[in-house]
């Protein structure tokens, strides 16, 4: 579900159990697959048991949790598996900037345009309805596949387009309904040629989880579905015979539905409708990767079926949202057999979120530990090596890239359980020698904290490590459940840029900004040039700033010819603000370019300065920070400001207000919320966390209905000073509420 639950389903989920209705693509939004419910408290008891870490069998003697990397031992090309999006960009195709999606090299993106009831809202014609769906798919199609993007496979959701988005009418017309496919027929004509009219290329996926009777409900592999299925087939490759058809999307394994799967495989084999490429969900706890893949093609051999693509359509469960989980999927996708993976959508659908790896803040959005984990992933170029693969929970994916003179490994712990020393030994170093000076590799390691914004890793650790027996050690600590961690052999890492700006501006004010680059690597760094940059929420340059070198008043400072290795330089930039400032938020972002080894370096910071609300003040929850899956809602009246913080129905949204109190003390703070009918019975609860400190739990009473506003209070304590004031979905918490504003009285 989206924002809030609209319509109570309760479907199975396929790891077996059963499950309410959920956030994200269900419902009101797309996700109907369960997450929710029951499913949440059994999972957070399966993670909350896991053995600490002094219990892993994995752990040596010495209390050590040990992962290697053999360079020598090349496996396959690295093609980022895993870098793919389910929904997640706006229906215009413009959000989120690139800035947000350059770095992350996505090779895959599956849409249906969702956003306007399509076929069964047009009453079973071609209406606004579809053609908004079909604009939608095709201005992101545009916008993706523009070079270098060029080769982005654009899955087209049919079932979407269609209007099957979760939950639909009780008197909806199903395709092939008594037989007659003819209706089914013209809508796959109409879509199919308007797309195939554009110019773009598209994969045409015919029905999304047609195993959960939400999106499907005559039942799949019923002659109603296998005649829908059939007709499609062949009508698309009527239209399109050089198109790519991807099915059959069902949201269970075959390890969970064997049964499901070789029905449908000896179907589509005698009919002669066989897929070209053959998608599926790995959303269950744990659906890893590289055993589903293999289980796919072992059906696909049992039915005497030609080997083909594999796609995991959508991966990664919602109560599953880290930096960690995502590193761990990423890893274990790299050494699968899929050919593409995409990341399942918890806030579907028109957010610019890119699937939760970005985060709405005050100052715009920002990316976080997820979007980190993936762009550490986007860095394993080249070709990948043998690793341990996966030492207890923890995974281990690594690459070797001679054309960048680099090695990178990303590690993740799917259950969060690990928290400890580690080392990764890397070997057959001898097989790399561009990475060896003088019997030394340098060694970078990131920390990818579960942290929402996150603006830059942090380094713990940059040395240069001694060569012993052809092999390294490089020691670290997982310092905190949930965290990724990349490990880069390169002697042009780490770069670092840090500035201190200020936490908030005045009209008609004058500001000194240093801005420090430091070049952490083992090389020279060469044309040295970084810039300083002021932003308003929506990412545009900010009206009311003037930005100039401190040093000359030029508008650029000037750059450094060289910096040597371990060298930072201080560029001091001076910003004035206008007397007639927008009283609002900003972002300032600093970045870095350089040469080094033949490499073009760019690195960037940010930091916010934000408005803060006072005590007494209504402080919208749509204008703090929004986290773990938290999203933006305005479908239910009799909100203040510009909306309400919904999607607080699966453990680990939250949403970040600051509070500015003139003196410390007890404070009463008052949550208004709605908590309708749907989720679990009786009183909601949320967290309630100052300053970083212990959550406290406050009760929130039924509401009666989603379109009715109740108060809740609870007493915090309050520095003088800035409050930072956090609501969250927690462990314990029933959630299942939707969250207006906060107001903090004496």
């Amino acid at each position: 579900m989206s924002a809030h639950p609209k319509r109570l389903v309760t479907i199975g989920r396929p790891d077996g159990t059963a499950a309410a209705p959920g956030q994200g693509r269900g419902l009101n939004g797309r996700k109907g697959l369960a997450v929710l419910g029951t499913l949440f408290a059994t999972a957070a008891l399966l993670v909350s048991g896991q053995q600490p870490a002094a219990a892993d069998p994995n752990v040596s003697s010495a209390g050590v949790k040990e992962l290697s990397v053999d360079l020598s031992a090349k496996t396959k090309r690295s093609e980022g598996v895993g870098l793919g999006i389910l929904y997640g960009i706006t229906q215009d195709g413009l959000q989120p900037s690139d800035e947000f999606l350059e770095p992350l090299k996505i090779n895959a993106f599956r849409s249906g345009g969702w956003y306007a009831g399509g076929w069964i809202k047009d009453k079973y014609t071609f209406g606004p309805g579809t053609q908004a769906n079909i604009d939608a798919v095709i201005a992101e199609a545009k916008r993706l596949q523009r070079p270098p993007r060029h080769k982005v496979e654009y899955q087209v959701l049919l079932s979407d387009v269609f209007g099957s988005t979760g939950g639909a009418p009780a008197n909806t017309l199903w395709p092939c309904t008594g037989g007659d496919c003819s209706n089914w027929i013209t809508f796959i004509d109409a879509t199919v040629s308007k797309l195939q009219a554009s110019g773009q290329k598209f994969t045409y996926e015919i029905w999304n989880e047609p195993d959960l009777s939400i999106f499907w409900r005559p039942g799949v592999n019923t002659e109603q579905y296998f005649q829908m299925w059939d007709s499609a087939y062949r009508e698309i490759r009527r239209i399109a015979p050089a198109a790519t058809i991807a099915g059959p999307s069902f949201a269970y394994t075959p390890e969970r539905h064997p049964e499901e799967w070789q029905a449908f495989l000896a179907h589509v084999k005698a009919a002669n409708t066989v897929p070209d490429e053959i998608t599926n969900h790995d959303e269950g706890t744990v659906d890893d990767p590289v055993t589903v893949g293999k289980s796919l093609s072992d059906a696909l051999d049992a039915n005497g079926i030609a080997q083909r693509p594999l796609s995991a359509n959508e991966y990664q469960p919602a109560d599953r949202q880290t930096a960690g989980d995502t590193a761990w999927y990423n890893a274990r996708l790299a050494q699968s057999n899929y050919a593409n993976a995409m990341r399942g959508n918890w806030s579907c659908c028109v957010i610019p979120n890119l699937t939760g790896l970005l985060t709405k803040t005050p100052s715009g959005w920002a990316a976080n530990g997820n979007w980190w984990a993936m762009r550490t992933y986007a860095d394993l170029t080249g070709t990948l090596v043998s690793t341990s693969e996966q030492v207890g929970s923890t995974a281990i994916s690594a690459s070797e890239d001679p054309a960048k003179k680099r090695a990178v490994a990303l590690l993740g712990d799917i259950q969060g359980a690990y928290v400890g020393p580690m080392t990764v030994t890397f070997k057959g170093l001898s097989s790399t020698p561009w990475l060896v000076r003088d019997g030394l590799v340098h060694a970078t390691v990131y920390r990818i904290p579960d942290q929402a914004p996150l603006y830059t890793r942090q380094v713990v650790l940059s040395q240069d490590v001694k060569v012993e027996n052809d092999a390294i050690t490089v020691p670290f600590d997982f310092e905190s459940r949930h965290d990724a961690y990349g490990v880069y052999l390169s002697w042009t890492e780490p770069q670092a840029i840090s500035l201190d700006a200020p936490a908030a501006v005045q009209p008609g004010s004058t500001y000194t900004v240093p801005v420090t680059f430091t070049n952490g690597g083992g090389q020279m760094d060469r044309d040295v040039r970084t810039s300083l940059a002021a932003y308003t929420p929506d990412g545009q340059p900010a009206p009311g700033f003037t930005i100039t070198c401190a040093d000359g008043h030029a508008p650029a400072c000037p750059g450094v010819p060289k910096l040597a290795s371990g060298q930072s330089t201080v560029v001091r930039y001076t910003m004035t603000t206008s007397a007639d400032l927008p009283r609002g938020n900003y972002r300032f972002t600093a970045v870095a370019t350089a040469k080094s080894e033949g490499q073009d370096i760019s690195v960037k910071n940010s930091v916010d300065a934000l408005l803060h609300c006072e005590v007494g003040d209504v402080c919208e929850a749509e204008d703090g920070a929004l986290s773990g899956g938290a999203c933006l809602a305005t479908d239910h009246p009799g909100y203040t400001g510009s909306g309400f913080v919904a999607c607080f129905t699966a453990r680990g949204p939250s949403v970040t207000q600051q509070i500015v109190a003139q003196d410390a003390g007890t404070y009463s703070l008052d949550l208004r919320y709605s908590a309708g009918p749907d989720g679990p019975a009786g009183t909601r609860s949320a967290s309630v966390s100052v300053n970083g400190g212990d959550r406290h739990q406050i009760s929130l009473p039924l509401t009666g209905s989603w379109n009715t506003w109740a108060d809740a209070t609870i007493p915090v304590q309050l520095v003088a000073g800035i409050n930072t004031i956090s609501v969250s979905y927690g462990s314990g918490d029933t959630g299942w509420f939707n969250l207006d504003h906060m107001v903090a009285a004496k």
